[in-house]
């Protein structure tokens, strides 16, 4: 029998894989005390731009025409909603705790929640989310007001029009003498809930529970609002994509997501015997 040679015996299949692990690593900042102050200008700086796009242009548009057809149907949608609330036999004093579920103060104990458990485990993630969730409320809460102070829509408890009548750039002192004539378009409430709601579920994807509970907290909070006269349904759907939008835009500054070359290093050998009975061994190393 034919002894195999030196070389046979070590010529083997060396595979030594030199390449980085296919997994990133969601690396968070820790985000300095007034970070989510700093950023709001960029914040919607960047959100006018994408907005602004030639390639949002279709979503723009469909948008605009969602939100008309809205508002064309408003009153109707009104009833639609106290019929609801009729057939659901709820008081009215639950149609305003559900108004409340976006007035802000949800968001700063959820946000303040998530600043002192940061603190206490030396947890990033949690602190950015909390600077994320305040950054992206106000960044929102800006241009929610910029828009009410331009569109100058009456709310539906004070209409003198089916759908609402529009006073655009009212004056100012009006204004504030008289806010629930022109501050309805569009809901910084909705718009303050879906901006926590994103932040939360793209920082915590593993909490499956949070979308579903996010999207049942938006649209109570729609319900509760048509049901006590402060909005139209079609003051949404802009203030839906602004908290969207501005949370994003949160998200995606808060973090790097980096490559990491040391995860899963593992050294094997196998033996090797070839088809003319050489033996051998395969070495494995992966990095």
């Amino acid at each position: 029998m034919k002894l195999p040679s030196i070389r046979a015996l070590f010529m083997c299949s060396v595979f030594i894989f030199l390449g980085s692990s296919l997994h990133a690593q969601t690396i968070y900042k820790k985000p300095g005390m007034v970070d989510f102050i700093k950023n709001i200008p960029s914040d919607i700086s960047e959100y006018t731009k994408q907005t602004l796009c030639y390639e949002n242009a279709q979503n723009i548009g469909a948008m605009t025409l969602g939100t008309g057809l809205l508002i064309y149907y408003d009153d109707k949608l009104l009833d639609v909603s106290n019929n609801i609330r009729e057939q659901g036999g709820w008081s009215k004093q639950v149609d305003w705790y559900m108004e409340h579920i976006g007035d802000g103060y949800l968001q700063l104990y959820v946000g303040s929640s998530l600043i002192g458990y940061g603190f206490y485990n030396n947890d990033d993630r949690a602190l950015q989310s909390a600077s994320q969730i305040f950054e992206s409320v106000f960044a929102s809460g800006i241009l929610v007001q910029l828009f009410k102070h331009v569109t100058g829509r009456e709310s539906p408890f004070v209409a003198t029009t089916p759908t609402g009548r529009w006073r655009p750039f009212p004056n100012q002192v009006d204004y504030h003498n008289h806010v629930p004539n022109y501050d309805a378009f569009p809901s910084g409430h909705v718009a303050t809930i879906t901006a926590m709601v994103v932040v939360l579920s793209e920082n915590y994807p593993e909490h499956a529970f949070i979308k579903p509970l996010g999207f049942l907290a938006i649209a109570l909070n729609g319900l509760g609002m048509m049901n006590t006269g402060v909005h139209w349904i079609s003051d949404y759907p802009l203030g839906i994509a602004l908290g969207y939008g501005l949370a994003k835009i949160a998200v995606k500054k808060g973090r790097v997501s980096k490559k990491n070359n040391n995860i899963n290093n593992s050294f094997s050998i196998f033996p090797l015997i070839n088809h003319r009975g050489n033996v051998g061994f395969s070495i494995n190393y992966t990095l």
